[in-house]
């Protein structure tokens, strides 16, 4: 199983905080939030409305990427051959994969403070 970390980056301490994990297991997806994180972020300025996930005790399951993370990919359909070889070489990898681009980019937008890392990375 494949686990990435959706951590939202507090703008008042500047410290990561675990959201939720993001699973990859034989193509399905699946997402759990993480209560006791996200009491601690709310406390930072972290509102759920942020997110579309709201049952702690829920396990999301999807046999596509969750919206939130798909708007974090490029549309790789769009790009021409070139353009494509260059990405891939960027990378460091040898086809276009969704959950391996978010793991390398960390997903991240200029639009909001999430990312998306590997447990070992530090966080709160």
């Amino acid at each position: 199983m494949e686990v990435l970390y959706l951590k939202w980056l507090s703008p008042l301490n500047n410290k990561k905080y675990i959201i939720g994990a993001l699973c990859r297991k034989d193509k399905k997806y699946y997402f759990k939030l993480s209560k006791k994180h996200i009491t601690e972020a709310e406390n930072q300025g972290f509102s759920m409305v942020t997110i579309p996930f709201s049952n702690f005790d829920k396990i999301y399951e999807s046999d596509e990427l969750f919206s939130i993370f798909k708007l974090r990919i490029p549309k790789i359909e769009t790009y021409d051959e070139e353009e494509k070889r260059e990405l891939l070489e960027e990378l460091g990898i040898s086809e276009f994969d969704e959950f391996k681009y978010l793991e390398k980019t960390k997903g991240k937008l200029l639009t909001d403070n999430f990312i998306l890392e590997k447990e070992n990375e530090k966080d709160v």
